[in-house]
């Protein structure tokens, strides 16, 4: 009676176990299955980018996604399926490469396509380092987006920054105090009818910067100062002595201790 037990639990025992070989390989099955439809069979593959971009750099922009798209994530490409790549990972990729470009945005056209579109920096101005060769165009944010030379229109906003420095595309231009005192200096020097050619960072400067006016005169200013304050003092300083911004003579303006100005 004992052994036909036993033999009975032996059955049992290897029908479980059969069961669960036939259970592992079927697994393994869909496993492998599921690898090849998703990496291999090229159901999801990326075939093509559709790129809007100014002419000049739509085949950058091409090149820098396709080798993107042929690095591998873990053991295959990530062009094998479309919906494990990330657009958000592409999107950052383009825009490190690129300094021009603000922002990138990435879609996916399922089955096999995606559709990138860029936005360019727009210039707030340009940034000329003190050795006289260098200059970059900057945006709202400072950053410096793309060479240039220096110019000497009213235009657009020239910041010459004499002190000793590197700057590379990519870079912020200025900490946001000197960025946002000269882009606000020259906004309400010019809606007070005073023309700049270029604003001036002296070379061991602490907090002073000037303006040069369309007469070659210097409005100096701090950033110590609220530059509106600084600014409303010298409209009304100017309108008092009319006549003193059209002196051939003039050679300053000093707005940076409040509620005193001093010129020669």
């Amino acid at each position: 009676m004992q052994k036909y037990k036993d033999e009975l639990k032996n059955k049992k025992r290897k029908k479980l176990l059969s069961k669960a070989v036939v259970l592992c390989l079927l697994i393994v099955i869909g496993m492998v299955s599921s690898i090849y439809l998703l990496f291999f069979s090229k159901l999801l593959d990326v075939r093509s980018i559709t790129i809007e971009a100014a002419d000049e750099m739509r085949a950058q922009l091409n090149i820098a996604a396709e080798d993107w798209l042929n690095k591998k994530f873990g053991f295959f490409p990530r062009r094998s399926n479309i919906l494990f790549l990330s657009g958000d990972q592409l999107s950052s990729t383009l825009i490190d490469q690129f300094p021009r470009l603000e922002s990138a945005r990435v879609v996916k056209k399922i089955p096999h396509s995606l559709e990138i579109s860029v936005e360019e920096r727009k210039s707030a101005g340009i940034w000329c380092l003190s050795d006289g060769v260098r200059c970059l165009y900057f945006d709202k944010n400072g950053v410096a987006f793309n060479e240039t030379q220096s110019s000497a229109g009213y235009l657009i906003l020239n910041v010459k920054d004499m002190r000793s420095r590197e700057l590379k595309l990519g870079d912020i231009v200025a900490d946001n105090i000197w960025l946002a005192s000269i882009i606000k200096a020259r906004e309400l020097l010019t809606k007070n009818d005073l023309d700049i050619r270029k604003f001036v960072i002296p070379a061991e400067s602490f907090d002073e910067f000037y303006a040069i006016t369309a007469s070659g005169w210097k409005i100096v200013f701090s950033n110590s100062t609220d530059i509106s304050k600084q600014i409303d003092a010298l409209r009304i300083f100017l309108e008092e002595k009319p006549s003193i911004n059209q002196k051939a003579n003039l050679q300053y303006i000093d707005l940076r201790i409040q509620d005193r100005i001093y010129y020669k």
